[in-house]
Order: structure tokens, then C-alpha cells, then sequence
């Protein structure tokens, strides 16, 4: 374990003796990752072993170097966790090199310490071996939500619990915990936990994660809802979540009931619950993901082509039947990244505030939609609707959603009906209040029915991401979008919007 110092002279001749050794040992290299895994420092050793250059890595995480199918596999987190709590880690596996090959390396590492004996970031020796080894495969733990609760009985009976994982991100959460947060617990599922909840006494969460590991004890640490408005300060104790067989899973946030009456804290400004993707963050996170995953699903759409073309005639019926199914999935998953999409550009796309008439906007809906509308009979009955100050793209796309899952997801047999009428509203004078039904075939969960990939138990129920976007457009537009009765014969929706008379008023 090292301990960070200035620079001297000893220093000086150290780094320049190791710079000698490593020249020896062309198998070799050094690098510096920070507390969460991001390359601080990419020795020439490095660069020597396995072709990147300095400026291309360093700001990087590690795991950006792993082979695809193994970068979600938290190995490295887990691995820092373990240097962290045992003064030492090891990590076996292939690195990509610049060209793209694999170097199957052992990964050494080591902690630095700060002069307040918190980690400060891990130094890691990396050493080229020979033939790739099978990995042992761990079994997921079948239950983390169980794995968690069983960490509460080691501490306390408290239900105000948060799972979080080894990337940081919340995996698992108590109903006292999400009462305390005012959210929705599939909401918040994959944040990270620094968007979620703010540490008061540590000095960032990768910090508190890894002395949580080196305690033998839960350690406590004060925390307030990032978004909880007047939510006040309380204690929190952090230990991790291992496995039966030693095996560290992650973490477990205890919250205790009881507010800390002697510390304050000043929340940010909220104007109301937060839903996920409202943080630039989360709304980054998701479009970078969506479009890294778009070129691995291209290669398996290519392939699958490929393979049909070619291989189709000497196929199995069995082997046709896999291979429909493949692509039919690639399909599904194609859709999904596409609404992710959709779903994130509603918050980071231009918006154009301007006066809009519903009626007309509904008309033009209509006309994009005619040869849908035409072929299976869909008829309309719209009353007068009144105006509107907003995005006239959004709200395009909010009734496009809503008139073309009412078609698609028809009842056998019944040709597709629409009323869209106003409503009274004595809550919103500067808005409108609109009720929309339908004659579909409703919807079988409705509390799930504006869950993103949530489609309501129907197999061909889309993707779930339609009603989604949705409401994320009615609440864009200071409104709601909820369900008033839906059954075998229908859905009626309640739409809400407010007028908004700026693009900055969209942004709150």
C-alpha cells in the first residue's frame, strides 16, 4: 500500500529506477486509476504493451480496455473494492490493445493513500501472460434484494434501505427508503447513487464506498435526497453486500428513521418530483449507452442476414426457427434503443415555444397517420379543444403516440374508435385539461403502463417506451398524463398541459 507525499528527490530516483525496470520487462506496465477506475496516469510502459497513447486513455475508466461482453461484468469495481479492504487486488483477464487485438494480462493492484488515510486512487502492475484461461463463472446472487435485507439484520431493523452496486449505481431499494426519497423505486433503478442521494461528511461517495470495504464495522455517514426539498439530514450506516462465499456484490445504505435535528443542509431548488432522465446526467448516460449499443446490433443484424442467406437452405427446421427468433430480438432491441432515444431527446432536443390551435395539431396527427387510419377503419370524435402555448413537435408526437397504440393494439374484430374532448379545469386556467378514450384493448397493469420497457404482460405490446414518452411530454408542458379507467373495452386517458411562455420555463 502507498502513501501519497510530495515529490523528492528519493522519488525522483524511484520513478526513474522503475521507468529502467519496466524497460527490462517488456510484458510489463504501469498505470494510476483514481478511486473510481478512471486512468489518472498511462505509463510509456503501457503505451508500449498495449499500443494506446496517453491522450486517448487517461480520463478514461479501465474497464473501457476490457473485451465488450465483459465491461458490465463489474470485475474491476470489484477488484479496487477488494485492493481497497485487503491492502492488495488481482484482476485476470484480456485487454484490448490499439489494434484491437486481445493481450490476456494479470492486473495487479494497489491502494495509495491520502494523508488522511483515504484512498486516494490504486497503483496497477500489469503483466502480459499466455493462452486466455477459462474464468470461473460466479452465479449472480438470485436475490439481491433478500441478499440486502439480510445486511439489515446484521445493523438494524430499520426497512429505510438502498441497495447500491459496484459501479456506484442504486440495485435495489426499500419502500421506507423510497418514501424518504419521494421517488418511484423502477424509476430510480440503475441511477447513480450520487444523483439519487448527497453525502454530508465525506468527500464523494467513492471514497465512503471504499472505506466501508476497510472497516470491519458499518460505517456512518450523514445523507439528505438530492431532490428532497425540505427532506431533512439523517444517519446512514454503509456496509458492503457479499455472497455466502465471500464474494463482494455491492453495498447496503441503512437510513435511520430518525432526522438529524442538529445539521441542516440546503437542498436545490426543486419545482417538483423528478422523474427519470430529468438530470443532464442520467439524460447523457442513456444517449451514450443507446448509441454505443446501436453498432453491435447493427454487426447482429448484418450476420444474422448473412447467415440466412447463406445457411438458410442447409438449416434445420429447428435452426430456421432460432434464427427467426434471433433477428426478431435484434428487431425488439432495435426498437428499445430507438425509443431510448426518443425518450432522453425529449429533454435535451431544441425546443420552439409557440401558440398552437389542438384541433389543427391533431388534424395534421391525423394526416401522418391517414394510411394507418384508413386501413383498419379508425373513426373520430373530437371536440373543441381550444389553444395552447408549447412545442408544437412534442405535442405532435404526444397525440401521434397515443392515436397510433389505440389502433395497433385494436380489440379483434372492432374497428378502432376515438373521442378526444375537453375538459373542465378549474386547477390549471392557463392550460387545458383533455380526456382521451379509446376502444383498444386496454391495458393490463396500469400502474406499469408508463414504465419504460414495460409493455403490460402483451407480447406485442411494443416496447413500453410510447406512453412513457407521453407523459414525459404532458409533465414538459407543466401537465400530466394518467389513466382515468381502462378495462377490456378501452382506456380513457387524462392529458394536462400548461401553457409555457418561454423555452427557459420547458428547461425547469
Amino acid at each position: 500500500m502507498f502513501r501519497e507525499e510530495p515529490e523528492t528527490r528519493a522519488q525522483s530516483l524511484g520513478a526513474a529506477a522503475l521507468g529502467l525496470l519496466l524497460e527490462q520487462m517488456p510484458d510489463a506496465a504501469l498505470c494510476l486509476l483514481d478511486t473510481a477506475g478512471v486512468i489518472e496516469e498511462w505509463h510509456p510502459s503501457a503505451e508500449a504493451l498495449l499500443g494506446h497513447i496517453a491522450s486517448q486513455v487517461q480520463g478514461q475508466r479501465l474497464e473501457t480496455l476490457l473485451p465488450e461482453e465483459r465491461r458490465f461484468e463489474a470485475e474491476l469495481p470489484r477488484a479496487l473494492f477488494e485492493a481497497s479492504a485487503q491492502g492488495r487486488g488481482r484482476m485476470e483477464g484480456a485487454l484490448m490493445t490499439r489494434t484491437g487485438q486481445r493481450r490476456v494480462c494479470v492486473m495487479d493492484l494497489s491502494p495509495r493513500l491520502d494523508g488522511e488515510d483515504d484512498i486516494a486512487g490504486f497503483i496497477v502492475l500489469v503483466r502480459a501472460t499466455g493462452p486466455r484461461r477459462a474464468v470461473d463463472t460466479v452465479a449472480a446472487n438470485e436475490n439481491l434484494a433478500a441478499a440486502h435485507r439480510l445486511n439489515l439484520t446484521r445493523a438494524t431493523d430499520d426497512p429505510a434501505w438502498v441497495g447500491i452496486d459496484l459501479t456506484g449505481r442504486v440495485s435495489g431499494m426499500g419502500e421506507g427508503a423510497a418514501s424518504w426519497l419521494g421517488c418511484d423505486v423502477e424509476d430510480t433503478l440503475g441511477r447513480a447513487i450520487e444523483v439519487c442521494i448527497q453525502l454530508r461528511d465525506a468527500a464523494s461517495w467513492p471514497i465512503a464506498l471504499h472505506r466501508s470495504v476497510r472497516s470491519r464495522r458499518p460505517i456512518s455517514v450523514n445523507v439528505a435526497p438530492v431532490d428532497g426539498g425540505e427532506a431533512p439530514l439523517r444517519t446512514a450506516r454503509l456496509l458492503p453486500l457479499r455472497t455466502s462465499e465471500g464474494r463482494l456484490n455491492g453495498f447496503t445504505l441503512l437510513v435511520e428513521s430518525a432526522d438529524v435535528a442538529s445539521a441542516s443542509i440546503e437542498p436545490p431548488a426543486t419545482s417538483s418530483q423528478r422523474t427519470p432522465l430529468d438530470r443532464a446526467s442520467d439524460r447523457a448516460g442513456v444517449l451514450a449507452a443507446a448509441h454505443d449499443l446501436r453498432e453491435p446490433l447493427r454487426k447482429m443484424q448484418h450476420n444474422a442476414r448473412q447467415l440466412q442467406a447463406a445457411e438458410a437452405p442447409r438449416l434445420t427446421d429447428q435452426g430456421r426457427r432460432q434464427l427467426e427468433s434471433l433477428q426478431a430480438a435484434a428487431d425488439r432491441m432495435q426498437g428499445m434503443i430507438g425509443g431510448m432515444l426518443r425518450l432522453a431527446r425529449i429533454d435535451t432536443g431544441s425546443v420552439e415555444v409557440e401558440p398552437l390551435e389542438l384541433n389543427t395539431l391533431i388534424d395534421d396527427v391525423r394526416a401522418d397517420l391517414a394510411v394507418l387510419i384508413e386501413e383498419h377503419g379508425a373513426t373520430f370524435d373530437i371536440s373543441t379543444l381550444g389553444g395552447l402555448t408549447g412545442d408544437a413537435a412534442q405535442l405532435r408526437a404526444l397525440f401521434q403516440n397515443l392515436i397510433d397504440n389505440s389502433i395497433r393494439y385494436r380489440r379483434a374484430g372492432t374497428p378502432p374508435r376515438i373521442r378526444i374532448a375537453a375538459e373542465s379545469s378549474d386547477d390549471a386556467p392557463a392550460g387545458v385539461r383533455i380526456s382521451y378514450a379509446d376502444n383498444a384493448r386496454g391495458l393490463a397493469s396500469p400502474e406499469l403502463a408508463f414504465q419504460p420497457f414495460r409493455n403490460n404482460g402483451s407480447p406485442d405490446h411494443g416496447t413500453g417506451i410510447g406512453l412513457s414518452l407521453c407523459r414525459r411530454i404532458c409533465r414538459r408542458h407543466g401537465g400530466d398524463l394518467t389513466v382515468a379507467e381502462t378495462g377490456e373495452t378501452g382506456t380513457t386517458f387524462t392529458i394536462e398541459l400548461n401553457d409555457i411562455e418561454d423555452e427557459a420555463a420547458l428547461d425547469a
